[in-house]
């Protein structure tokens, strides 16, 4: 365990690797919570700009001009990852059953 855990968790928020990856949806929320609790980042706008640097969150959100959540509900910026990982999945599961 880290001397410091804050400046651990900081550290990985501002690195340009740090991304989803092969993580599930849920796995990579886990661990985004955990490293803006460590972090100690309270500032919600903050919060969802690191979020929405992710790749996969970005190139998936980038289209999103109606119902955009705001950048002070990071909860619902979390549940719109999780649903477009939901509908991910279908569309896969449905391409891959024709």
């Amino acid at each position: 365990m880290p001397l410091d855990l804050e400046a651990a968790a900081i550290n990985v928020l501002e690195m340009t690797a740090y991304f989803q990856g092969k993580w599930t949806v849920d796995d990579y929320l886990d661990q985004f919570r955990d490293l803006i609790y460590d972090s100690g980042y309270t500032d919600l706008k903050t919060v969802v700009v690191k979020f929405c640097h992710d790749r996969w969150i970005s190139t998936a959100l980038v289209g999103i001009t109606y119902r955009r959540p705001s950048d002070m509900d990071l909860e619902a910026w979390f549940r719109l990852a999780v649903r477009m990982d939901q509908n991910r999945a279908a569309d896969e599961a449905f391409h891959i059953s024709h």
